[in-house]
């Protein structure tokens, strides 16, 4: 493990950010001789959502301006009532599994689209499953999420895909919808990302989703558009390393991550410092999604805030 480690705390040492890092037993992180247990697109920001009006976001952190709404077609419509359908029709709502499980309704390694939809649905108890990870930083204020799969062409079943209306809005995508309080996804879009990364790569967008309706539940929500972004892929972090622990995915998984929210940065064709932190649809760059990921895998939940409350969307320790 101390290769994929070092490996993550170089990503943050490039500012100045760590020291060192270290894998002792147990699967602590050790960070500047300090030991701590670390615990955890793109899209759309919880605090608007699709611009909760004419703005979506798109995974790659990506505006795009739509009208509101038009006659798309609907996930779910044709195949089952809500609640019926699961990733593999585009149908429903993924289902999720009752509390206090049994073991057999806890999933392995994550292996699969299919692992990774398994993990976000499994029950507060499952160990590394998002639920858990959120009723341990949320108490009771944490519910499992309702997840909406949608196929490219559709519009999910939710309040966001009714509002927008059209389906070229939400192809290949993923979103927090605030309007309804869902997560929604594309399941051609979770393909392709594993195709290109492995399941990981899913399953850390969906994370960052995830992160969204967490700072919204707890009320902590960024300071500006682009520390909310980091904020929330910092939390995709917290929970990859709950996963991790859990040897649901692998520490070099973490490191795929920071790559993967690297790729997904705001470059805006070179005219990002043009753009201001508390534009609508403002992500960080490649450098602070990178960090801000390998910061909440290495390090703790008070981090992942501090990133929220920088005014100007810097990622810090």
């Amino acid at each position: 493990m101390r290769v994929p480690c070092a490996a993550l705390a170089a990503i943050v040492v490039s500012a100045g950010l760590l020291t060192g890092c270290t894998a002792p037993a147990g699967g602590a992180l050790g960070l500047g001789g300090t030991t701590v247990s670390p615990t955890a697109g793109s899209a759309t920001p919880a605090s608007s959502a699709l611009g909760v009006a004419t703005t979506a976001r798109s995974s790659a952190g990506v505006a795009t301006t739509v009208s509101a709404p038009a006659g798309g077609t609907t996930a779910g419509s044709g195949s089952g009532a809500p609640g019926s359908g699961d990733a593999s029709d585009g149908g429903g709502v993924l289902p999720v599994a009752a509390a206090s499980p049994s073991g057999a309704a806890c999933g392995g390694r994550v292996r699969s689209v299919a692992d990774v939809e398994r993990l976000i649905a499994e029950p507060v108890g499952c160990p590394g499953s998002v639920n858990t990870f959120w009723r341990g930083e949320l108490g009771a204020a944490w519910t499992p999420p309702r997840i909406i799969p949608y196929h490219n062409g559709q519009v999910p079943d939710d309040a966001c895909g009714r509002q927008v209306g059209d389906p070229t809005a939400f192809a290949d995508n993923a979103l927090y919808c605030t309007l309804d309080d869902t997560v929604a996804y594309s399941i051609e879009f979770l393909d392709e990302l594993a195709g290109i990364g492995g399941p990981s790569y899913p399953l850390f967008v969906l994370m960052h989703e995830l992160a969204h309706r967490g700072d919204r539940l707890h009320g902590t929500l960024g300071a500006v558009s682009r520390a909310e972004e980091n904020q929330a892929d910092c939390f995709a972090g917290r929970q990859a390393a709950a996963a991790d622990r859990a040897g649901r995915i692998d520490v070099s998984d973490a490191l795929g991550g920071s790559m993967l929210f690297f790729s997904l940065g705001d470059t805006r064709g070179g005219w990002f410092d043009q753009e201001p932190s508390t534009a609508p649809d403002a992500h960080g760059t490649p450098v602070q999604r990178a960090q801000a990921f390998a910061l909440g895998y290495l390090r703790d939940s008070a981090t992942c805030q501090r990133i929220g409350r920088s005014p100007t969307g810097q990622v810090s320790a």
